[in-house]
This record gives C-alpha cells, sequence and structure tokens, in this order.
C-alpha cells in the first residue's frame, strides 16, 4: 500500500504544484523587480518549503489519528483507507462542478500590490501566504499513511515535499526562460477533477493491490 502511495503522491504534488497560481505570479514579480533567474528560483523554493511545511504539519496530525484508527480497526484498515480515498475523490468531482460557473481558483496563493515592495517584504509576505495555504487535498494520503505507521507517514511527506518543491522551481526556470509554450491554465479549470480521478483511483489499487 506504501508504493501505492507514494506514487498518488507523486502524481497529485505534480499537478498541485503545476497550477500557475503557486508559481507563476512570482516569475512576474522577479521580473518586474529586476531579480535574476537564481533569485527567483531561490524565493519560489522558498515559498514552496514553506507550502509544504503546513501541508505536512497538518498531515502529520491526519496521520496520526490513521494511526489511532488502524489500532482500533486493525482488520479493516484497507477497507477504511480505500473507502475514505474514494469518498474524498467524489467530493472533489462535485466541488468541480459546483465551481464550473466560476472564473476565480479556489487558492489564491500570492496577494496583489507586492511589487514597488522591499525585497524583503516580497519575500515574507509570499513566504506568509502559502504557509497559510496548505494543499488539503493531499492530506487524505496521510491518513492512509497513518495506518501504517509513523515510517510511512515520514516517507510520504519527504516524497511530496521533494515533488512539489522541484515542480515549482523546475516550471519557474522553464517560464523564466520564455520557453513555456503550454497553457497551464487549464489546470485551474480541471483541478478538482484531475484530484479527484487520483484519489478514486488510488482508493481502488489500494482495495485490491498490495504494493
Amino acid at each position: 500500500m506504501l508504493w501505492n502511495l507514494l506514487i498518488g503522491s507523486i502524481l497529485l504534488g505534480s499537478v498541485h504544484a503545476a497550477i500557475p497560481n503557486h508559481w507563476l505570479p512570482v516569475v512576474l514579480i522577479g521580473r518586474a523587480e529586476g531579480w535574476s533567474e537564481r533569485e527567483t528560483l531561490g524565493v519560489v523554493a522558498l515559498s514552496g518549503f514553506f507550502h509544504t511545511l503546513s501541508t505536512v504539519v497538518l498531515g502529520i496530525v491526519i496521520g496520526a489519528i490513521g494511526i489511532e484508527v488502524s489500532e482500533r480497526l486493525e482488520a479493516q484498515t484497507r477497507l477504511v483507507a480505500s473507502l475514505l480515498l474514494v469518498f474524498m475523490g467524489l467530493i472533489y468531482f462535485a466541488m468541480h462542478d459546483a465551481n464550473a460557473g466560476s472564473p476565480d481558483h479556489p487558492h489564491e496563493h500570492v496577494p496583489r500590490g507586492l511589487t514597488g515592495r522591499s525585497k524583503a517584504t516580497i519575500i515574507t509576505t509570499l513566504s506568509v501566504a502559502m504557509l497559510f495555504s496548505p494543499c488539503l487535498e493531499i492530506e487524505t494520503f496521510f491518513f492512509t499513511a497513518g495506518t501504517l505507521g509513523w515510517s510511512a507517514i515520514t516517507t510520504l511527506a519527504v516524497a511530496y515535499t521533494v515533488v512539489t518543491i522541484a515542480c515549482m522551481v523546475g516550471l519557474t526556470a522553464v517560464s523564466f526562460r520564455g520557453l513555456a509554450q503550454v497553457n497551464w491554465h487549464w489546470l485551474d479549470h480541471y483541478e478538482k477533477r484531475i484530484t479527484g480521478g487520483i484519489l478514486i483511483a488510488l482508493g481502488i489499487f489500494i482495495f485490491f493491490i498490495k504494493l
């Protein structure tokens, strides 16, 4: 089940990190402020770290709940984990339909009006904004990892952190150099369905396939 979780977390982390709201505003601010590519990548990496930090801290708490549940319902652990993932996946599908008519993305990470401020102010504001915008989609994974113990929670936390920051930095580097020709904004619209699909698929795999 751990391998299923790792594969799912890599997919979900990559999709979530690819959303332009996570890194494109930093690129635009960096260009407006005259930052070098290295400076821009550093700011993205730092803001990504704070984003994953709050996600992992919340995940550890939820993972601890998963450990407690697994101890009480040991025989039904796999079933409970699978049903929870599928249930959350269906919720995200419903959230997509509910937001279909709205042009706004559900989580705007970067506040407006940052250009023209000191570099320290910009970096602090970005970091704080990302700290208070954890990736809630991955938290179900931490609950499921909790049914496997603390080692699984730690492994999941490390994998998610590395993948998320690497994707954000990589996409920033491509965009900063003007090489990005793909319109990533379609993820803003389909993120909920993609997330829901990953959660549902993972729930099914965990129940039927042991990896």
